[in-house]
């Protein structure tokens, strides 16, 4: 495909305006942190917190500039995310089940959170931090293995 047509220029701006800022550790960490600050956001019913969550989520993504590198281990999730999709969400087996869970999961933690349920919020929120920390190592691996030739040929460096 020729490098000026729609999809090419598409991609190129997901790949700079998204991914790429996102790759930072400087993103990456305060985008963790943010899930128990939004479960308490909700859990306390506090708008105020709420709202601050997602404008520090939203000025995360602004503002942080990209890595250098790819050393640190919050940045090889990120790109471990981008080879993942970029070869079809079935590619690694057992992968969309752990997102699944962790999917259901997060929704009965939120419901939790709503419903003012302490016990099944913190252990909601514990068991859903744990589940994305082994999502985040899986994309780490699959990124070590050969993911940083895959996005080499997909970016043309």
């Amino acid at each position: 495909m020729p490098a000026d047509t729609p999809d090419t220029t598409d991609r190129d701006l997901v790949t700079t305006a998204f991914w790429e800022p996102h790759a930072s550790p400087r993103s990456v960490w305060p985008l963790i942190a943010a899930y128990p600050i939004l479960l308490l956001a909700i859990y306390r019913r506090s708008p105020t917190l709420l709202g601050g969550t997602v404008l520090g989520v939203v000025t995360n993504l602004l503002l942080v500039s990209p890595p250098e590198t790819d050393e640190a281990w919050a940045t090889r999730v990120v790109l471990g995310e981008r080879v993942w999709l970029n070869r079809g969400l079935r590619s690694e087996p057992g992968t969309l089940g752990l997102l699944a869970v962790g999917g259901v999961l997060h929704l009965g933690t939120m419901r939790a959170a709503l419903r003012q349920d302490r016990l099944r919020t913190l252990v909601g929120g514990a068991v859903s931090m744990v589940l994305m920390l082994v999502f985040f190592d899986r994309m780490v691996r699959l990124y070590e293995h050969d993911g940083q030739t895959e996005l080499e040929r997909e970016t043309g460096e």
